[in-house]
């Protein structure tokens, strides 16, 4: 598949990785980064990708960075910050911490996103999990993203139920998995 998308993708590295004691975007597997494989899977699905950061130290993979407007307000403050930046209607994002994430689920929930554009929100699910760093945000929700930002309400699925959003069933649930240990690593090693 080609990269044929021209909504953007902004992938959020800002957290402060405590449970996994090192920058989870810079963790290793299978000899590359966890956010070089997050980018390769979007290299087949979209031609612009911006990194959520101000670390320096992403400058090696050659994107654009993207800082918060609002420091240290957590996921919120990362897909504000994306909003904000882009020109487009509406944004895919990502954490830094999914490096199973594959083209077929990314093309999965951009189709649905596009193809239903009622829903400010897309985001993936399996298993009645919500995983809603793996979705695909619309502008028009940054007034109320702005205010929640403002009165200090941070939770991302809380946030979510006040917008119209659409749950995207993702079969490949190996895909969704998020790495936020160091168990999680050895786990994730043993399957690949």
């Amino acid at each position: 598949m080609s990269a044929n998308y021209t909504i953007p993708a902004y992938i959020l590295c800002g957290g402060k990785s405590s449970r996994m004691k090192r920058d989870k975007a810079l963790v290793l597997l299978q000899e590359e980064p966890f956010i070089k494989h997050v980018v390769n899977a979007l290299n087949k699905t979209t031609t612009a990708i911006c990194l959520v950061s101000e670390n320096r130290n992403y400058e090696q993979f050659g994107l654009p960075l993207v800082a918060d407007i609002y420091k240290d307000k957590g996921p919120l403050g990362g897909i504000h910050a994306a909003l904000n930046h882009t020109q487009e209607e509406r944004v895919l994002i990502l954490s830094c911490d999914i490096p199973l994430i594959n083209s077929q689920t990314l093309t999965r929930l951009v189709d649905a996103a596009l193809s239903n554009p009622d829903a400010n929100i897309h985001f993936a699910t399996a298993n009645e999990n919500w995983h809603p760093l793996i979705g695909v945000y619309a502008k028009a929700i940054l007034p109320d993203l702005k205010l929640a930002l403002q009165q200090n309400n941070l939770k991302l699925i809380d946030f979510i139920k006040t917008q119209t959003y659409k749950e995207i069933a993702i079969a490949d649930t190996r895909s969704l998995t998020n790495v936020n240990t160091p168990e999680a690593l050895v786990e994730i090693q043993k399957i690949i």
